[in-house]
């Protein structure tokens, strides 16, 4: 019977099997895999802040997460803020919702979203980081300023 009081690892050894989870530390856009149908949404993107890992030289995400990035390198801040502001916007979910039956968001769900150029999303980005707190009221006027 397992111990109740063990916590999960939370590190991974850094070895030529396990490398190639990892990712450079950075900026990354990271969306949950799941959701239960009571929350009220389906799509939940958050930002991976290299200062909160601090020297670090890698990550390793867990797999209930799907990553942002480019070809395994970091997002630069602006992209990934921009990306999850869109992705956090209620036009992404309520498309979402109407399209998928499921509480899973897996990576070809997230692939099929018509996304702003990168762009917009860079100037999205721009914009959530002079704001002191983002909420969902906000986070929807701007993607209406967009969308015109």
């Amino acid at each position: 019977m397992a111990d109740s009081r063990r916590k999960k690892p939370n590190a991974i050894l850094y070895n030529k099997d396990t490398q190639k989870w990892l990712y450079p530390n950075g900026f990354y856009t990271v969306v949950r895999r799941f959701s239960s149908k009571e929350e009220k949404r389906r799509i939940v993107a958050s930002v991976v802040d290299p200062a909160v890992f601090g020297e670090a030289e890698k990550l390793g995400l867990e797999n209930h997460l799907n990553v942002f990035h480019c070809d395994k390198k970091p997002l630069s801040e602006t992209l990934a803020r921009g990306l999850s502001v869109f992705l956090n916007s209620t036009a992404v979910d309520d498309n979402f919702r109407r399209f998928s039956g499921h509480t899973q968001v897996n990576a070809t769900d997230l692939k099929r979203i018509k996304y702003p150029n990168r762009e917009a999303l860079i100037e999205l980005g721009k914009w959530a980081i002079k704001q002191e707190e983002l909420t969902q009221d906000m986070i929807d006027k701007q993607m209406e300023k967009i969308a015109e």
